[in-house]
């Protein structure tokens, strides 16, 4: 059996917009034409009705944390901003892309709520260390284990061999990857995020945050992602099949300047948020804890 290349399982993953991708591409010539305006994007986002009220309940969740409660798309728009609009679009058309995969391997509700407090816990770093762009750092938190839904969704029978050994050398799944392919899960995400023509910086936090120091392009928003990943692991949400808790990185928590005193209220902030943001990207359903 020939083991699968990395660019053969991205070719085999198409791009898909999915469901909001007429909505992304209206956003998108919107935006090219001198007359766009916060009222033209919010009518725009309003043909979708479901999305509208996913959109206003989050606006107004402990997520984005304002002050006066919101009541129309464009009041939402302006407060959150048009770019983190699209990367939740975005983002929900790869959680749609993968949402009929068999759950043969890792539950794909179990592993999409370790993904979102992963991204929750990410922000929310990049908030106390008063990081640019902290909603982009949820994406990449959001996004850090795809590659391994490609993995399991283009290569079933290597993801079977890989889940062997890891069952039997008792090895992170993240070590059983490279040992049957000689290469892992966030090298995989990051083809993919690239030949999607994600943000640079966002790819290569997803394609480093198990090695954030390889990184120095991307050093610090791949320490951010480590670091959260770590923390969502220990607190048992949800799980993409890894059933250990990797160890944490000193050189990325040392990167990001962390302290201990942080730790309590970003896992609090986590479990204020993760309603919220579960409701807006997943509907409403429980969380799994990590067996």
């Amino acid at each position: 059996m020939t083991p699968p290349t990395i660019a053969g399982l991205v070719l085999a993953t198409p791009p898909s917009l999915g469901s909001y991708g007429p909505l992304i591409q209206e956003i998108e010539a919107a935006l090219r034409s001198p007359q766009c305006s916060l009222g033209v994007i919010g009518d725009i986002i309003e043909k979708d009705v479901d999305l509208t009220a996913r959109l206003l309940r989050f606006s107004n969740s402990a997520y984005c944390g304002f002050s006066t409660k919101l009541s129309t798309v464009s009041e939402a728009i302006s407060l959150i901003g048009i770019q983190q609009v699209q990367d939740m679009l975005s983002a929900s058309s790869v959680l749609e892309r993968f949402a009929g995969l068999s759950s043969e391997f890792v539950s794909v509700q179990s592993f999409w709520q370790h993904s979102l407090a992963t991204g929750i816990a990410a922000r929310l770093i990049a908030l106390d260390r008063r990081l640019p762009k902290p909603d982009r750092l949820f994406v990449a938190g959001l996004l850090h284990d795809v590659g391994r839904l490609v993995l399991f969704l283009q290569s079933p029978k290597y993801a079977q061999m890989i889940f062997e050994v890891y069952g039997k050398e008792r090895l992170l799944l993240r070590k059983a990857e490279v040992s049957a392919l000689g290469f892992d899960h966030q090298n995989i995400g990051e083809a993919l995020l690239k030949s999607w023509k994600y943000p640079p910086t966002l790819v290569l936090a997803v394609g480093h945050h198990h090695d954030p120091a390889g990184c120095e392009a991307a050093r610090v928003e791949a320490a951010v992602v480590h670091v959260a990943d770590h923390l969502v692991n220990a607190m048992r949400v949800g799980s993409s099949g890894e059933k250990f808790v990797p160890p944490l990185n000193s050189q990325a928590w040392a990167t990001i300047g962390l302290t201990p005193e942080a730790l309590g209220p970003i896992v609090a902030g986590i479990d204020e948020q993760f309603d919220a943001v579960q409701e807006m990207f997943l509907g409403e359903t429980k969380p799994e804890a990590n067996a």
